[in-house]
């Protein structure tokens, strides 16, 4: 991939983000009802995709999303404003296991983002 350090470097960032959305004092509100669980399920499902692609053992990606789903929750019962929530880490479990089936399905998709990229650029 020749792209693959912006690629590692873009998920890195996107782990961060979940991390800081995850601990932050003032959570982001969607105006959806269950909004926050929609929210959850798709970057944990976006974070197994990619990452998923980025390293061949994509069991050790899904275990490591999973844990750090419920880390994060564990970790808001340790700050003055936020609550664990058991249905949070449910959903962030069940976009890992989304993300684990949309990576097997679409296996190649930074390849195919590469392939756009060199095109354009040529």
């Amino acid at each position: 991939m020749q792209l693959r350090n912006y690629w590692l470097a873009l998920g890195m960032v996107w782990v961060v983000a979940v991390v800081w959305l995850s601990l932050t004092p003032a959570p982001v509100d969607s105006g959806v009802d269950h909004g926050d669980k929609v929210g959850h399920l798709l970057a944990y499902a976006g974070l197994m995709w990619w990452w998923g692609q980025l390293d061949k053992h994509r069991m050790r990606v899904f275990v490591l999303f999973v844990a750090l789903g419920a880390v994060m929750e564990l970790l808001q019962g340790l700050t003055p404003t936020r609550e664990p929530s058991l249905a949070d880490m449910l959903a962030n479990t069940v976009g890992a296991v989304l993300g684990w089936f949309v990576t097997h399905r679409w296996p190649h998709g930074l390849l195919a983002l590469d392939a756009w990229w060199v095109r354009r650029r040529a």
